[in-house]
């Protein structure tokens, strides 16, 4: 095995539908001398910048300089701090900079990709970290996000945006806690950034073929919104609701998570007509 330890000045990826950071910079090995190096902060997890990577590979690391790539490969793992990228092949592109050194400016994963953080895991075939357009795509199979409380998978991508600070979660996006599962067509997370670093999510859009499910009630829309911040969750479009054998049919609802109050409207506005099949022998679950 091949075991090598040294500075990243810049991010390596970030992973934030569930929050994950780590940095990233230029790689030192056998063939780069030490001295190419430079020091820059991470401005996502401060005091973070300068702490060291730990590079393990069974194929070892190969530098490609015509080609200005660096690549580990055979069961490729970095670590730093609480932050660990697995992949069959970890690669890292850099460019010269104008003022002398270089910087790395995209980071690619491939085959078995795990990225680990703080009980959050994150899988899938393909990961890509463009740090021009600070966004990070994972792809392949197996995407997902598994927090211990909560599972989010998706059949085609999950992207994280930097800049916005927003996830997206394309293809069969689902999301499972406990009893309690929610999907679409694409799944969108909403965050933003607490004292020290940390990403909150403060909003959730659900867009095409919506689908909640509880233990006593089913809901299907064709978009939903959740805000954290009021605890007020809408879905609209073809709404449908299930309760205990009984029947809702509307184009708009409000359901105040909180006091666990619904309304079902014809349309956001109140207007418009919402119909109901009531089952005499059944009661509405409370």
């Amino acid at each position: 095995m091949t075991r090598i330890r040294q500075d990243w000045t810049r991010r390596l990826a970030l992973l934030a539908f569930a929050g994950a950071l780590v940095g990233s910079g230029d790689i030192v090995g056998r063939d780069r001398p030490a001295a190419a190096q430079s020091q820059t902060g991470d401005p996502l997890a401060p005091g973070q910048g300068t702490l060291p990577i730990e590079i393990e590979s069974e194929g070892g690391i190969e530098w490609r300089r015509n080609e200005k790539l660096y690549i580990a490969r055979g069961n490729a793992t970095a670590k730093r701090s609480d932050f660990t990228v697995i992949a069959d092949t970890l690669s890292a592109r850099y460019r010269e900079k104008a003022g002398g050194g270089s910087e790395i400016w995209q980071i690619e994963a491939d085959g078995n990709v795990r990225l680990i953080s703080s009980g959050r895991t994150v899988t899938g075939g393909h990961a890509v970290y463009n740090l021009d357009t600070r966004v990070l795509r994972v792809t392949g199979a197996n995407v997902g996000v598994d927090t211990g409380e909560e599972k989010l998978t998706a059949d085609q991508s999950l992207e994280y945006q930097e800049g916005p600070q927003i996830a997206i979660a394309r293809g069969n996006a689902t999301v499972i806690q406990e009893d309690r599962e929610v999907r679409a067509d694409v799944m969108t997370g909403h965050f933003q950034r607490l004292t020290g670093g940390k990403l909150d999510l403060i909003r959730l859009e659900a867009d095409g073929g919506v689908k909640v499910k509880t233990p006593d009630t089913s809901a299907s829309s064709t978009k939903g919104d959740y805000n954290l911040t009021t605890d007020i969750m809408t879905l609209s479009g073809n709404v449908k609701v299930t309760n205990g054998g009984n029947q809702f049919n509307g184009e708009f609802a409000e359901v105040n998570v909180k006091t666990g109050v619904s309304r079902l409207l014809g349309s956001a506005s109140g207007s418009g007509k919402v119909k109901s099949l009531i089952v005499p022998s059944s009661e509405p679950s409370q």
